[in-house]
């Protein structure tokens, strides 16, 4: 089935795609906009819950350490038991004596036992209290002393004393920068947001002092280095309002605690160090709303080039239809032009055949008539293979010094015979110096020759052609005028009067002969010598072809 679609319902079919084309592009601005949101939120989620991973294992170090000082520490100084192995953070552990003027410093030493040194200079008063210290970086637990005494009641009493002694830890800073935290960003973060983010830990509320990582501009703040500290230890039994379950005894206790007049210090804050995650590069909001610009960008892109193909498709089609139509017409044409010579061929020379032409006047008019014809087919024949061979790229490949003047007398030279049958007149102005011309000399005889035959077939109720032949400096060229006096273009003639095939309205209308290939020839002519060819016309006054050839 064969689909014709007028040039409007072309037009339509584009108006249409790229309103669809419009639609899916705004939905998909839409759609990225929200993706990107979720996204953002996913990752924000993602580094939230890794970051909240990485102070979770960190603190569950440091509480282990803690859970070392006291009980396993506390239990073998208590016990004179040797000491357990120390923690893989504590770099040296030291026990405070407070209970005279003079506090009495011991260090733990490899044999696991407490050995006297002298104070070191960063160990602040003597003072056994629940500290947590960041320079340098230790951790103070006091060690309690409790009594259980019975009353004349029969009641016991707990006895908590005020600490006389305590631990102090200090933590190994380099393990922790080097080894610790390395590793548990490596655990927590894993490979691809190792890649794509920096890491930095710093003081809470002091971003200026760095202890691990470079500076940043952080996307994600999480406090850790949480030490759980007691300034008092754990209360026995259950509370006095507790009733008793039955069947069981539980032994109450009277609690009483002595501070020897020292005050109890609060415990210390929670979360003393921030971990700081930044995207490298741009920020994270920042780096997720320039990817949906590329992203939109290349969406985009890729639909832009959709809609020209569909509209580069649809104008091929209907540039398609059109030379179909076109071609069409132009077998129509040279089959109506070839049917006239041909017919008139075989009728004039049937007559003479059949001995119907006497006389020598007779004789000589047939035979003039059958030149006349005979030599309109062979026009015919030669045009379109004039046609077929510059569309092929054929002639063009020749360039040789050619001398204008001589192209156009040969072309006057062999119209002579029509130009005096149709009593026109011919005025040239060609100067002699005119500057030679480099390419194909046939091509150029084609274009001019085709140019003189245009103007005596449609303007020879002028009788008059004009010829004139001048050199544009600005241009850089070679101009050929041919102009005639006879009805002119209509406008809207000129807008593809070198479109092949096509034939103005005036000549099909008065049924001049021709195929609509002339001017085309004219046109790929210029063209292949990298000129043009242009036209001027006044309608009732004539027209004025230019042919303009660069030197």
């Amino acid at each position: 089935m064969h689909l014709r679609f007028g040039f409007r319902t072309l037009i339509a079919i584009c108006i249409t795609l790229a309103i669809l084309l419009g639609v899916v592009a705004w939905m998909q601005y839409r759609w990225s906009k929200r993706v990107v949101t979720a996204d953002l939120q996913r990752e924000r989620e993602h580094i939230d819950l890794s970051a909240s991973l990485f102070a979770s294992r960190f603190n569950r170090n440091i509480a282990d350490t803690v859970s070392f000082l006291q009980n396993d520490a506390q239990t073998a100084w208590s016990t004179n038991a040797q000491l357990p192995a120390l923690p893989r953070l504590v770099k040296e552990l030291y026990l405070v004596d407070a209970s005279s003027p003079q506090p009495r410093i011991l260090r733990a030493n490899r044999s696991g036992s407490f050995a006297p040194v002298a104070t070191p200079q960063w160990m602040g008063p003597g003072e056994c209290a629940a500290i947590l210290s960041q320079q340098p970086l230790t951790i103070t637990t006091p060690v309690f002393q409790s009594i259980v005494e019975k009353t004349k009641q029969g009641q016991s009493v707990f006895h908590i004393s005020r600490a006389n002694h305590c631990f102090v830890a200090l933590l190994d800073e380099d393990f922790i920068k080097t080894t610790l935290v390395p590793k548990l960003l490596q655990e927590s973060f894993g490979n691809s947001s190792m890649n794509d983010y920096d890491f930095a830990i710093v003081p809470r509320h002091r971003d200026a002092q760095r202890i691990y990582g470079p500076q940043v501009n952080p996307d994600l703040r999480k406090p850790f280095f949480a030490v759980s500290l007691r300034n008092l230890p754990p209360i026995p039994g259950r509370p006095t309002n507790t009733p008793t379950p039955p069947g069981r005894i539980i032994q109450r206790y009277q609690i009483q605690t002595e501070n020897n007049g020292l005050p109890l210090r609060p415990s210390p804050p929670n979360d003393i160090w921030e971990l700081q995650v930044a995207h490298r590069g741009l920020p994270l909001a920042a780096s997720f709303r320039h990817e949906r610009r590329l992203e939109l960008l290349l969406v985009f892109t890729a639909e832009a080039l959709l809609g020209a193909s569909i509209m580069l498709l649809v104008i091929s089609a209907h540039r398609m239809q059109r030379a179909a139509e076109q071609r069409m017409q132009f077998v129509a044409a040279v089959s109506h032009e070839l049917r006239t010579p041909v017919s008139s061929i075989s009728i004039l020379s049937r007559n003479q055949a059949d001995g119907l032409v006497t006389g020598a006047d007779k004789v000589a008019q047939y035979g003039e008539l059958i030149h006349q014809q005979s030599r309109r087919l062979s026009e015919m024949i030669e045009q379109t293979l004039q046609y077929a061979g510059i569309h092929s790229n054929l002639g063009t490949k020749t360039r040789t010094p050619i001398n204008i003047a001589n192209i156009i007398t040969t072309a006057l030279t062999a119209h002579s015979d029509e130009l005096t049958r149709a009593q026109i007149q011919v005025e040239q102005n060609i100067p002699d110096d005119l500057p030679t011309i480099h390419g194909d000399a046939n091509l150029l005889r084609i274009a001019i020759d085709n140019l003189i035959s245009n103007a005596i077939k449609y303007a020879a109720s002028g009788r008059w052609i004009g010829i004139h032949a001048e050199y544009s400096a600005g241009n850089r060229a070679v101009l050929v005028h041919i102009s005639d006096r006879g009805p002119g273009i209509e406008a809207t003639d000129r807008e593809h009067l070198f479109d092949p095939f096509y034939r103005g309205h005036a000549a099909t209308e008065t049924n001049i002969p021709g195929s609509g290939i002339g001017l085309s020839l004219v046109r790929s002519a210029a063209e292949a010598h990298g000129g043009n060819i242009t036209v001027e016309s006044t309608p009732g006054q004539g027209s004025t072809f230019t042919l303009r050839i660069p030197v």
